[in-house]
């Protein structure tokens, strides 16, 4: 299994998450590409966070394809196009039927996505122990 921690020789981490995840044992590794607000239909949702939601469970929807779970993340990016959209990030967070706290994760904005109605993409990595 992966640690998940952060260092007590470091300040505490700014928010919800972790400093690093440290794989120790041989494993497989899984790099999901950027997951966006966009339904199995193709259906983007209308708002930020009803795209934050979509995006973070697509990505629980790819480790579970890969018999793999959100205990197996070791990096997780996610990319805003708008500061005024974190208050719907932490919103959306609370309606994810998983936890998503405490993961190594780097939140970063951007100018933009590849479509312009597109507000977040979200990425990661993966490793799971033999």
């Amino acid at each position: 299994m992966n640690k998940v921690w952060s260092p007590d020789t470091l300040a505490a981490p700014a928010a919800n998450y972790h400093q690093c995840a440290l794989v120790s044992q041989p494993s497989r590794w899984l790099n999901i590409a950027g997951q966006l607000g966009i339904d199995r239909q193709g259906k983007l949702a209308p708002d930020a966070e009803g795209q934050i939601v979509q995006a973070w469970e697509n990505l629980y929807l790819v480790l579970q394809a890969n018999e793999m779970g959100l205990e197996d993340l070791v990096s997780v990016r996610i990319y805003l196009v708008d500061r005024d959209d974190l208050p719907q990030y932490q919103a959306a967070k609370s309606r994810l039927r998983f936890d998503v706290g405490g993961l190594p994760t780097t939140l970063i904005f951007v100018q933009g996505l590849f479509e312009p109605h597109w507000r977040v993409e979200i990425e990661a990595q993966a490793a799971k122990a033999f």
